[in-house]
């Protein structure tokens, strides 16, 4: 299971700027401030949300009406017998194990606390082909969503998306959810358009998100092809 905040260099002079003009908070307001983010951290890493978004690791939550339309396109995608790789989308793969709970569906994800909804294997971008060998071409369907919005990170994404695919008498589906920025790149390194369907987060993001595909039918079924996004 995200917009993704854009790094953008600052001059120093412009940081200096920015220092100048921002309000400064009284020692109680700080203490005050400082006491709640604490507490709301604590709160949100503890037993009543264990999944909760570490933003430091570029988590975005997917809604659970997004989550739970890009998990039936799946199981749709997949029929009966297909495998589903989710590659750095846990927010996906946890809806598929709570809505389809017999859908042969496995999470490539760094954050290990997803490890104990099971099927998971330890997985960073920057090392495409480090996947357990035999979990290398039986996937008929694969899902993304590149936790970085840059063209570094979804070419390496893109690399372990064709490691983990099948490719047999039929064309893997393929499934990426990322930013319209990222449109050229996808279409380039992997044939992806978008679609009409928008996929939303729980938290309000700037940048305008969209799932692309390669396959036909899941164009059709998600509202058909939107090459003018």
């Amino acid at each position: 299971m995200a917009s993704k905040p854009i790094n953008i260099r600052k001059s120093t002079d412009e940081r200096r700027s920015e220092d100048n003009d921002r309000p400064m908070l009284s020692e109680g307001t700080m203490a005050a401030l400082h006491e709640f983010l604490a507490e709301s951290q604590a709160t949100s890493n503890g037993a009543q949300n264990p999944f909760a978004e570490n933003w430091g690791l570029s988590q975005f939550w997917y809604t659970e009406e997004t989550a739970g339309h890009v998990a039936r396109e799946c199981v749709e995608a997949a029929g009966p017998s297909g495998r589903i790789a989710c590659i750095a989308c846990p927010s996906l793969f946890r809806q598929l194990r709570a809505q389809f709970p017999d859908a042969n569906a496995h999470l490539f994800e760094v954050d290990l606390r997803f490890e104990a909804l099971g099927n998971f294997s330890l997985y960073d971008y920057r090392k495409p082909h480090a996947v357990p060998d035999e979990l290398k071409s039986v996937f008929s369907v694969v899902v993304a969503d590149p936790p970085y919005l840059s063209e570094e990170c979804l070419e390496k994404t893109v690399e372990t998306m064709k490691v983990l695919a099948r490719h047999g008498d039929e064309s893997p589906k393929y499934y990426l959810l990322t930013g319209a920025s990222m449109k050229g790149t996808a279409q380039k390194l992997l044939g992806l358009r978008p679609t009409v369907y928008r996929p939303q987060h729980k938290t309000k993001l700037g940048n305008e998100f969209l799932l692309y595909t390669t396959s036909e039918a899941a164009a059709n079924r998600l509202g058909g092809w939107d090459d003018a996004a």
